[in-house]
């Protein structure tokens, strides 16, 4: 049975604990994730996990999404939640929301929990995000 984490205007723990969960299974398998963080989406009233990978200009989105949905398949065996691919993007490190964020935050490749709350960013305003990794 597909246990996807509900995704909802207020980030969750549980969305938090699946969202790392995927970039855990993501860095297993070399997906290159330079960037991945929760984002609010304050006029769709959503978030999305954003992932940035250069393997998405080279492989092309649609296989890095394959990469995403073997994934999943693996942790539904789990009791871990997994993230629908709704709400999900896949962009390439270009992206300006991955740009803005790496000007702003820097990490490691480890997998941290830094919260970016209500902050200005190059004149761009950034309601809300939960970021997992910006090293780009």
């Amino acid at each position: 049975m597909v246990k996807n984490a509900l995704v909802t205007e207020m980030l969750s723990e549980e969305m938090i604990k699946a969202g790392k969960e995927l970039l855990k299974q993501l860095d297993s398998t070399k997906s290159e994730v330079k960037s991945c963080f929760w984002f609010f989406f304050p006029e769709e009233k959503t978030w999305k996990l954003i992932i940035a990978s250069p393997l998405v200009r080279e492989e092309g989105p649609r296989s890095f999404y394959k990469r995403i949905v073997d994934i999943n398949r693996q942790i539904e065996n789990s009791e871990k939640k997994t993230i629908s691919l709704n709400n999900i993007v896949t962009v390439n490190t270009e992206n300006e929301i991955v740009k803005l964020l790496g000007f702003s935050v820097k990490t490691d490749n480890n997998i941290s929990n830094i919260r970016f709350t209500g902050n200005t960013v190059n004149g761009i305003y950034i309601e809300d995000a939960y970021i997992y990794r910006s090293s780009i």
